[in-house]
């Protein structure tokens, strides 16, 4: 198969972001100097802006809204928090849907913890959501560019996780039992490891093109096998309750990422065995390929493109048996007497990119 006709299109899923209610901070918290209310009333207006667009535009404005709206946010919560001296006209809550339920249910939560950790959740799902657009639009011409725009908004989306994880999960104090999956360690966890998955997959394709040896793309194929059944662990570790409510595309993709990943990493350790003339090893990789357990999606799109990544395989596969038949008469290596096992490189190449909290857009409100 050339290049030209291989699939340059990736498994992707479309995430619902989770919806708010809108806030009025300036009607909530009391405040003495004309300042103050200022700061207060342009996190509102940032705030509702983000509500509005998360529900309306497209997920480049998301994107946009949250750089806007989270620098008030942290301001917010340097003026908020330890401050004795603040009073309420009311109770200051914040309502937010998830993805395991519909845009009409929603949690309610008292923490600016809660907020910031939601609001973060929907900058990175709005940088995953990009790269899947970018995907839809990609062809042969577009392509380098597009996977440079892909891997990146990928990255970010994965440093964010991270950040939920390691940084902000643990300071939130007192974690109410009822609230929104997206505001648990384990799926932060997972969508960290499945972004750097696809990200990993659309960089062994560009490596394909690039012409990089078949050893260091079944390398890369690895990893992001690996990291995809990392993702499938930290979902399957959510409570049971919780795992059953994950939206069923999420679970199907991601199983469907795990064989795809694995198939291409025998797929070219199979191309690596042919290339050194080590036909009888390439025909024993090429046998463990195993398409039976992939889960048929209901999305056409999602079908098309899983249907031409397994007819890329496939195509490859069943060229060598051809040709073994008329050329190299070989006999296929015993699967526990190949010479390698699928192994990662030492060393990844696709890391994330680390979220650093923007500057507090004020520091006090009085």
């Amino acid at each position: 198969m050339s290049q030209v006709e291989k699939p340059l299109k990736f498994l992707f899923i479309n995430f619902e972001l989770p919806q708010s209610k809108r806030v009025q901070f300036e009607k909530i918290i009391r405040t003495q100097t004309p300042q103050s209310s200022t700061h207060l009333s342009q996190t509102s207006l940032s705030r509702n802006e983000l509500i509005i667009i998360i529900e309306k535009s497209s997920f480049q404005s998301v994107i946009t809204a949250c750089e806007k709206y989270i620098p008030d946010l942290y301001g917010l919560m340097i003026s908020v928090e330890d401050n004795n001296s603040l009073r309420l006209n009311e109770q200051l809550s914040f309502s937010w849907s998830s993805i395991t339920g519909n845009k009409s249910s929603f949690y309610s939560g008292f923490s600016l913890r809660f907020e910031l950790i939601m609001s973060l959740v929907v900058y990175a799902l709005a940088h995953y959501n990009r790269a899947s657009e970018i995907n839809d639009c990609s062809n042969e011409s577009s392509f380098d560019e597009n996977a440079k725009l892909m891997v990146n908004h990928l990255k970010i989306a994965a440093g964010i996780f991270n950040f939920i994880t390691s940084v902000e999960l643990p300071r939130w104090m007192n974690l109410p039992e009822d609230r929104p999956t997206e505001c648990r360690q384990g799926f932060s966890l997972a969508m960290y490891e499945l972004c750097l998955s696809t990200a990993l997959s659309i960089t062994a394709r560009k490596a394909v093109k690039q012409s990089t040896s078949p050893s260091i793309i079944s390398k890369l194929h690895c990893e992001a096998w690996q990291k995809a059944e990392m993702t499938k662990q930290f979902l399957k570790d959510l409570e049971n309750s919780l795992y059953k409510k994950l939206p069923k595309s999420l679970k199907q993709i991601v199983s469907n990422i795990i064989i795809i990943e694995y198939s291409k990493t025998l797929m070219f350790m199979a191309l690596n065995s042919k290339a050194q003339g080590k036909i009888s090893d390439a025909l024993g990789y090429f046998y463990q390929v195993n398409f039976s357990k992939i889960k048929k999606p209901s999305n056409t799109k999602i079908s098309t493109i899983l249907n031409s990544i397994v007819n890329d395989v496939t195509i490859e596969q069943q060229a060598l048996s051809r040709e073994n038949e008329v050329i190299y008469f070989e006999k296929r290596t015993d699967i526990n007497s190949l010479p390698e096992k699928p192994s990662p490189m030492p060393k990844s190449i696709v890391n994330m990119v680390t979220f650093s909290p923007p500057l507090p857009s004020f520091m006090s409100i009085n």
